[in-house]
């Protein structure tokens, strides 16, 4: 903390002594966050945006590394794999990444709600732009979210005929390669773009068991995208799209640690249950945008996507068979979005409707105590699934009732149907009794309203009040081990926002400062609570308090710099565990980061460095699992430096990187699941480093 207070006063000197003849200042960032092209600066959401030069400098390479410069925003791989995202905004956070759950935040890709948390953290070939949207998103959005929203950008396709050649390679064996190519105007209508990528690394950590994996975190993996755009008339156009993900990896490295083990890494591990770790993610989408009039445009967005993955799981951390999973998923959703978004005199509006239905199903045997089975079967034949169903109808509508005022009304109506199955045909021991084939089915409804009221002081300051609420439905556990608990629905949870905010440029456009202070209330916030082999599900009502502030300056031409800050009180209104422990959510996290560019006679230098901390933190409600999977404080540091505009002919050029990751190569825990004695717990990765080398034509 104290550093975070060194560092902001010096900002905050620096910003306000910039010499006057410092000829840059920030650019305007547009963004879609409310269904409409807007100056980020104009928009009242507190909103985090990165674009394509933000996610290369910056090291992103997946939505994992968000965390680190977005305030208040944990994502982390889920224990056991690395297909599987645990997302929290504001404290809200799904810690389970089963199939039958509703994930807290959302992800959007091109408008195309991603369903399921499980299989969420696929590469993505040629992302545009990512906002990180915080607080409850309803009024504006195709399916309800309780904590966000993360909204991937895609590159359309481009009018002029050209592409680039990515090569690299680091340490522990790794190397990438991805290409993008555009068509250009083909007869004067179409337009076709496709990317690819691919990254191969080696494990980062040994394991000495024959039959299991060699090592584990091992990387291969690739992604594409194919994008087709048509103007079948000068007011409609059809964008169609098809990605896809592949990962053939090893699981991550599951480290037993005792109760009085430090926080270190280790280098190798000894788990026999640690086989594979795959996925395969792959969708459609049609977009289709007609300009009804000059003030109107209606927008149809269908999609279909498919997601299969498998891992397997050793949770007891040893060479024996203490206890281990297998999680066989297949996931298929389809839906479909109606928008109209335009203006009506002093009133801009958006409405929609929106159809979406998904099937799930999870085979997720598992194993224990394996030394015992000389008297009875110790593995369960454990499936569950889920059918949902969900329709919604939103609007909202901004009244700029002067210049400087405009308040907002949305509302959303939805309605959620769920018709899950489990089984457990098997007995494994006297503890798990069999269960036959059961199902479950319940509907849920729901009506979200919002209301912000935004005043422009000036042209550079706005402020924002805004109240909203959200709603994630109900549902059922098909990972309970009983009858009881698999047929019995959890209740949906719902939260209560209220967030006052301002968003201002300063020093003729060289300052950006934006902050928000913000209180959640929670009723029925839904925890999924770790019960050996299964896990049981319990609501609580909670109280969750912050501020965000987000600052870039531009120092002296060429000098960029960037901090952030996010801090969170959260507690409990009364909850069934005693003393229970609030995850995923830090007291404070901060990051800053410096830039510096310079025209070189040969091309253009671009140096970047980046310092992010996250404060300890539990990650489970329970007293015991918390202590044992405990994240003490942790700092990362990354660095780039970027040798670009390198030209070997007319329209071709070269560019070279340089960049390293956790360069101090901290011991940090990310993730844990309690043992019989313990925890496995996940660690960060250690120091990594490479080069880049992209061709431009």
């Amino acid at each position: 903390m104290k550093l975070f207070t060194r560092t902001a006063l010096a900002l905050a000197i620096s910003a306000c002594t910039l010499p006057a003849y410092a000829a840059v200042v920030l650019e305007e960032v547009i963004v879609t966050a409310q269904k409409r092209a807007q100056d980020l600066q104009d928009t009242p959401i507190a909103v985090s945006v990165f674009n394509a030069e933000d996610l290369e400098h910056q090291g992103i390479s997946d939505i994992e590394d968000l965390s680190q410069y977005a305030p208040n925003v944990q994502i982390a791989e889920s224990p056991g794999g690395s297909n599987s995202a645990t997302i929290g905004i504001r404290g809200s956070v799904s810690i389970n990444p089963a199939v039958t759950w509703e994930p807290t935040v959302g992800i959007y890709m091109d408008g195309v709600f991603i369903a399921k948390n499980a299989g969420g953290l696929f590469d993505v070939a040629e992302l545009e732009r990512v906002e990180v949207l915080r607080g409850p998103q309803g009024s504006l959005y195709g399916k309800n979210t309780v904590g966000g929203a993360i909204n991937l950008v895609t590159k359309q396709p481009a009018e002029k005929m050209g592409g680039s050649i990515k090569i690299g390679g680091g340490n522990y064996g790794a190397q990438t390669l991805g290409f993008t190519t555009n068509s250009g105007t083909v007869g004067d209508m179409a337009r076709f773009s496709l990317a690819y990528a691919e990254k191969e690394r080696d494990g980062l950590y040994s394991n000495s068991v024959a039959g299991a994996a060699s090592e584990f975190k091992r990387i291969d993996t690739e992604s594409g995208r194919f994008a087709a755009a048509f103007d079948l008339s000068d007011k409609v156009e059809l964008l169609y799209t098809y990605d896809w993900s592949k990962k053939d990896n090893t699981p991550s490295f599951g480290q037993l640690d005792l109760p009085t083990d430090p926080v270190k890494r280790k280098s190798s591990g000894t788990l026999n249950g640690s086989i594979e770790d795959t996925s395969e993610v792959k969708g459609h989408a049609i977009t289709l945008t007609w300009e009804v009039s000059e003030n109107m445009t209606f927008k149809s967005i269908t999609s279909q996507r498919e997601m299969q993955f498998k891992d397997t799981g050793d949770y007891d951390g040893t060479a024996d068979t203490g206890f281990h999973a297998i999680r066989d998923i297949d996931h298929k959703q389809i839906s479909q979005e109606f928008q109209l978004i335009g203006q009506q005199g002093s009133v801009d509006y958006v409405a929609g409707l929106f159809y979406f239905k998904e099937k799930a199903d999870a085979f997720n045997p598992l194993t224990a105590f394996d030394f015992m089975s000389t008297f009875m079967p110790l593995t369960t034949e454990n499936t569950y699934g889920v059918k949902a169903e969900s329709m919604a109808a939103y609007t909202q509508l901004d009244w700029h009732t002067t210049d400087k005022l405009t308040l907002t009304l949305g509302a959303r109506i939805t309605e959620e149907t769920k018709d899950a199955y489990s089984e457990h045909p098997t007995e494994v021991m006297f503890f798990n009794p069999q269960i036959p084939y059961t199902t479950a089915s319940n509907t849920w409804e729901n009506f979200s309203p919002s209301f912000v009221a935004s005043y422009a002081w000036n042209d550079d300051t706005t402020s924002y009040f805004k109240v909203a609420e959200g709603w994630k439905a109900g549902g059922f556990n098909g990972e309970g081990a009983t009858a009881i608990e698999l047929t019995t629905p959890y209740s949906e949870e719902t939260v209560t926002s209220y967030e006052l905010g301002v968003k201002s440029r300063l020093l003729e456009d060289r300052v950006q400062i934006n902050a928000a202070v913000f209180q959640n209330d929670l009723q029925d916030m839904q925890i999924s609570e770790y019960t050996f082999m299964y896990s049981s599900i319990k609501n609580a009502n909670a109280t969750i308090k912050g501020f965000e502030v987000e600052l870039i300056a531009a120092l002296a031409e060429g000098l960029t710099v960037n901090a952030n800050y996010g801090y969170l009180d959260a507690q409990y209104d009364g909850y069934a565990v005693a003393d229970a422990r609030f995850p995923y959510s830090p007291d404070n996290t901060y990051s800053v980061g410096v830039e510096y560019e310079q025209d070189l006679s040969v091309g253009h230098l671009t140096a970047r460095m980046d310092y992010s901390h996250v404060d300890d933190h539990d990650l489970y409600d329970d007293p015991s699992s918390a202590a044992v999977t405990h994240v003490e404080a942790y700092d990362l540091l990354n660095a780039r430096l970027t040798l670009s505009e390198l030209q070997v002919a007319s329209g071709q050029n070269l560019k070279l990187s340089l960049w390293g990751k956790n360069l101090t190569d901290e011991d940090y825990r990310i993730n844990g699941i309690p043992a019989q004695v313990g925890a496995v717990n996940y660690y960060g990765d250690p120091r990594s480093y490479g080069v880049d080398v992209t061709y431009d034509f």
